[in-house]
């Protein structure tokens, strides 16, 4: 019954020939030569996990000369990302990627090739998701130096189920801005079989079809994914319970590639691009807009984010709010009216890698709630001012006669949009920029207010 065969593949220390060996073992009874020997005639699909890069070329340099007497499909498999600073080196990732497209688009159609690309991975109480960076990270790597071609083939990302737990929206977003799909795997006893666990796990199979999401995990855990059968009914609740961001948020021509967008999170690559609402509304509508910012851990201290309620859509007027966000706490909302007349406030709340905020706007009145939710160094903040807290409330009070003059004018309208500062300075030991800025479950509501 089983599908495919999967198996590790390095370079021994005896041999410069490729093995069959999991590190650490560098030994072992089976070459590669003699596996393909046994296995080719099979129907079973091979999931070949590369450990070693200098083991690449001459497997598939084997592959090739038999593809006409190899019947089952090929995933080639090798982590090349790291999941945290802690994790083991990956292998070359930019050379996996190049040899192993070479093979593929050199054997079509006589075999099929698909991609399976991880991290190096760990898991103790300091490492317990997948973070922002880890998975913008991935995106860059694979997209790095044109390998768009990669997109040519299925790709699906192994995860590691006990980091999975935690990482939905990361990973949701990953999936589906490279129409990819997710492999589920876990060692024997590292997840608790529990209720919360269980229903973390089934939520990936709500947002993803069906044919995406494949489970390689040990009992009891797989046959608790066959007891619960999926329906179509779960997946509609879900977005009865948050509209897709991709409905109702865009950017303008040119930015694509900067702003990646899915339907929980939206991801921001570089400063001064805009992601901005699709609605617009007119006087008589009042809003509530929430949602959260997240930093990259890595990112500049610098890095601010800028939430910016645009009052008019008309391209010659400035009226409007503008909120700035900073990784180190600080907050500035810039009000300006139809007028020209404007106000600004200021506060302090935690240094934060993540904040939440809503923003409720009543006509006459702008209510703005900011919290921290990541907090970096609380003991060293508390120190240093004992009046900072983690959450902040603003009110701005408006002049409804000057704010929102009405007008026949079709192109007056509102809107509120996101974009980043400073958030493209830092580059990785790997030469990849890892800057970036996360908004997610942006959500705007709107509300009708009849006044004279």
């Amino acid at each position: 019954s089983l599908m495919f065969i999967e198996a590790d593949i390095l370079i021994g220390s005896s041999s410069p020939d490729p093995i069959m060996a999991h590190p650490p073992n560098k030994t072992s009874d089976l070459t590669f030569s003699e596996f393909l020997k046994q296995i080719k005639s099979s129907s079973k699909g091979l999931k070949l996990d590369f450990k070693d890069i200098n083991a690449l070329q001459p497997c598939l340099d084997a592959l090739e000369a038999q593809k006409d007497d190899i019947n089952g499909p090929i995933i080639l498999n090798a982590d090349i990302v790291r999941a945290n600073p802690q994790c083991a080196p990956p292998i070359d990732a930019q050379r996996f990627l190049s040899e192993s497209l070479a093979f593929a688009f050199g054997v079509i159609p006589q075999l099929m090739i698909s991609f399976s690309l991880g991290w190096t991975t760990i898991y103790d109480k300091t490492t317990t998701s997948y973070t922002w960076s880890s998975v913008i990270n991935m995106y860059r790597t694979i997209t790095q130096n044109d390998n768009y071609s990669l997109f040519n083939f299925e790709i699906t990302f192994p995860i590691r189920l006990s980091l999975a737990l935690k990482s939905f929206d990361q990973l949701h977003w990953l999936a589906t801005v490279t129409k990819s799909g997710l492999t589920f795997w876990s060692p024997i006893g590292e997840v608790e079989n529990t209720p919360e666990n269980l229903a973390r796990l089934l939520q990936y199979r709500t947002s993803f079809s069906r044919s995406l999401i494949y489970y390689d995990l040990p009992p009891p855990l797989d046959g608790l994914i066959n007891e619960n059968s999926y329906t179509q009914n779960e997946r509609e609740d879900e977005k009865k319970i948050f509209p897709s961001m991709k409905d109702h948020w865009h950017t303008i021509s040119g930015q694509e590639d900067n702003v990646l967008v899915s339907d929980f999170s939206a991801v921001i690559l570089k400063s001064n691009v805009f992601l901005r609402t699709k609605q617009t509304f007119d006087s008589t509508v009042a809003c509530t807009w929430t949602g959260t910012i997240d930093f990259l851990t890595d990112a500049s201290s610098q890095t601010q984010a800028v939430l910016c309620y645009l009052a008019e859509t008309e391209h010659t007027s400035k009226a409007g709010m503008t909120i700035t966000i900073s990784k180190t706490g600080s907050i500035e909302v810039v009000y300006e009216n139809s007028q020209g007349s404007s106000q600004v406030d200021e506060s302090f709340v935690f240094p934060s890698y993540s904040y939440a905020f809503r923003i409720q706007d009543s006509i006459s009145t702008i209510h703005i709630e900011i919290s921290s939710l990541d907090i970096e160094n609380l003991s060293l903040t508390s120190s240093t001012s004992s009046s900072v807290s983690t959450s902040v409330q603003l009110t701005v009070f408006l002049d409804t006669g000057r704010r929102r003059i009405v007008s026949s004018d079709e192109n007056k309208h509102f809107h509120a949009a996101v974009m980043g500062r400073n958030i493209e300075q830092m580059t990785s030991t790997e030469n990849n920029p890892t800057g970036g800025m996360v908004f997610s479950r942006l959500r705007l509501t709107q509300e009708s207010i009849f006044t004279n």
